[in-house]
C-alpha cells in the first residue's frame, strides 16, 4: 500500500510539473544608441483576441463565465513610445529618416500549460536612414490568455530596451 501511495504521489507531481511553463530570461543585443531619435514608425500588427472561461456546477445547476481580452501589439508599442516622448509618424519620410526609428514586432514559440499561456515576443529597432539594426530584444511572458501574455512580454521587451530592466 505504501508503494502505491508513493507511485500515486510521484505521478501527480510529474503531471503538475509537466504542465508548468518555464520562461527564458529576457535577452537584448544592442548595436547602436537610441540617442538622437525623435520619431518612430511601428509596423502594423493584427489585433489578437483571447477568450478564457470556465464552468462549474453544484446541486442547483451549472454556471459559467467567460472573459475576453484583445491586444494590438503595434498600438501597445505606439502608446509606450508616445509616453516616452517620441513622435509617431504614419510613414518614414526622407527628410526625417535620420531621426526616425522603425520598430518591428514578432511573436512565436507559444506554449500552453494547465491554466496558462506563454509566448515569446521579439522587438527589433532599426534606424530608418540606413535600415541598420540598432537593437533586438526577446522576452517571454505567461498569463491566463494569449493577449495578456503578449502584452506582458511586449512590455518586458520595451522596458529592457528603454529602461534597462
Amino acid at each position: 500500500m505504501n508503494n502505491m501511495k508513493k507511485a500515486l504521489l510521484l505521478s501527480i507531481a510529474a503531471f503538475l510539473f509537466s504542465n508548468c511553463i518555464s520562461l527564458a530570461p529576457t535577452s537584448i543585443s544592442r548595436n547602436g544608441s537610441l540617442e538622437g531619435f525623435r520619431y518612430f514608425y511601428v509596423t502594423p500588427t493584427a489585433e489578437r483576441n483571447s477568450v478564457s472561461g470556465g464552468t462549474y456546477g453544484n446541486q442547483n445547476g451549472v454556471y459559467g463565465s467567460t472573459s475576453s481580452n484583445s491586444v494590438s501589439p503595434s498600438e501597445l508599442i505606439a502608446g509606450y513610445m508616445m509616453n516616452k516622448g517620441y513622435v509617431r509618424v504614419p510613414e518614414v519620410k526622407a527628410e526625417n529618416a535620420k531621426q526616425t526609428m522603425i520598430i518591428n514586432y514578432g511573436d512565436g514559440n507559444s506554449r500552453e500549460g494547465m491554466d496558462e499561456f506563454a509566448i515569446e515576443v521579439t522587438i527589433q529597432i532599426l534606424g530608418a536612414e540606413k535600415n541598420d539594426l540598432i537593437c533586438i530584444c526577446r522576452a517571454d511572458a505567461k498569463a491566463n490568455t494569449e493577449a495578456k501574455a503578449i502584452r506582458r512580454a511586449t512590455e518586458k521587451c520595451l522596458n529592457e530596451i528603454f529602461i534597462g530592466r
